[in-house]
């Protein structure tokens, strides 16, 4: 096994630095506590049940109102009753409940609407 793994390191030196010291410290070697790579762009999903890159699959995509260099990145559910929002700012992920119009939380902290010019974000404002 040490041998594969220096082999490895020695091959990915020039790209990835890979050395002795650092071949407990691979990239893709950040697992979460339900298997997700965070490192790769995972995270959990709780609508899906599994890693999933938000990025890759969103249905819904907002640039984020408190930093405008962050996305949110919303799944819908299979069967549009829930939708999960992806953000830098919530964790665990927030699951929104279906409403006449689009979604939003138990707290009433966020909303997604459908309007006749596509899907808008509404956070309420944190006091």
């Amino acid at each position: 096994m040490m041998k594969k793994l220096a082999a490895l390191c020695f091959s990915t030196t020039l790209t990835l630095g890979c050395t002795a010291h650092s071949a407990n410290h691979l990239l893709g070697g950040d697992v979460d506590e339900k298997g997700c790579i965070s490192s790769a762009g995972y995270h959990w999903s709780e609508l899906k049940q599994q890693c999933v890159q938000p990025f890759d699959i969103a249905d819904l995509h907002f640039t984020d109102p408190e930093d405008s260099t962050l996305a949110i990145y919303v799944i819908l559910a299979q069967d549009q009753g829930k939708a999960e929002v992806f953000s830098a700012h919530s964790t665990p992920n927030l699951i929104l409940d279906a409403v006449k119009g689009g979604y939003t939380a138990k707290d009433k902290s966020l909303s997604i609407i459908k309007t006749t010019q596509g899907w808008e974000l509404k956070k309420r404002p944190t006091r």
